[in-house]
């Protein structure tokens, strides 16, 4: 099965998708890191602090971002009921070292940050619940309620995805290359949009004024581009009526 990683920046308040790439089964996760700054070095972006899914949460993932020099935050899996990062849930939330212990690529020590957040009734849960991540280059004075705040804006990557939804072309087929050449699409389209948006607010007297609903919606974006595509390829609408009994 073949998925894809992407590279989000913020830039002007603004997110954008400007790396996609196509991941198979067996890939190391090392490898993809290291393959997609590559990537953001060939765009002459500088980047100040990686954010990354637990997913890449290993040694050799923090070994490459040590050559490259990169502060970051990433979320340390919590996983079995007992040992592991688990032993780090007592007290208060704080800042200590953490040592990764593998098989394969022995011992690494990072800093780490846990945190304990109470739910105070929210989604029914009155309890709390425990956090840890592995940093690098934060600055000393930041709190570890403050590291759960910072890594909190990386979940607007959650819903570039499901916008991203709204414009990707639906296809049938099982070839992983065409899937995922409409999710790159999808993403240029998306990049786009939120890039019009925040011309448009630029240039306004009174950005500050900007309805909350803008006028162009993505979902309204997705359905003109369908109409000009059906148009160019003179692809006439087909509406059929149905004789529809109603029953009371």
């Amino acid at each position: 099965m073949a998925e894809g990683a992407t590279v989000s920046i913020v830039h002007d308040h603004q997110r954008y998708v400007v790396a996609l790439r196509f991941v198979e089964y067996g890939d190391e996760m090392a490898d993809i890191v290291r393959w997609l700054l590559r990537r953001l070095k060939s765009l002459k972006l500088l980047v100040r602090r990686v954010f990354l899914d637990k997913g890449f949460c290993s040694q050799p993932v923090f070994k490459v971002l040590r050559q490259h020099h990169l502060s970051y935050v990433i979320p340390i899996p919590v996983r079995g009921k007992s040992g592991g990062v688990r032993h780090l849930f007592y007290g208060k939330s704080r800042k200590m070292t953490y040592t990764f212990h593998s098989p394969k690529h022995g011992a690494y020590t990072v800093q780490a940050i846990v945190v304990q957040r109470y739910s105070k009734g929210r989604y029914g849960r009155h309890r709390s619940k425990w956090f840890a991540y592995a940093v690098v280059g934060l600055p000393p004075s930041l709190l570890p309620a403050q590291v759960f705040e910072l890594y909190r804006q990386r979940f607007g990557i959650e819903s570039s995805y499901r916008q991203m939804n709204l414009v990707r072309a639906r296809t049938s087929t099982r070839n992983p290359v065409i899937r995922l050449l409409l999710v790159g699409l999808a993403f240029v389209l998306f990049n786009l949009y939120i890039s019009l948006r925040q011309n448009l607010s630029s240039a306004l007297k009174y950005p500050l004024e900007l309805p909350k609903r803008f006028w162009l919606s993505l979902r309204r974006l997705a359905f003109l581009l369908g109409r000009a595509i059906e148009r160019l390829w003179s692809i006439a609408d087909v509406i059929q009526y149905q004789p529809c009994l109603a029953l009371s």
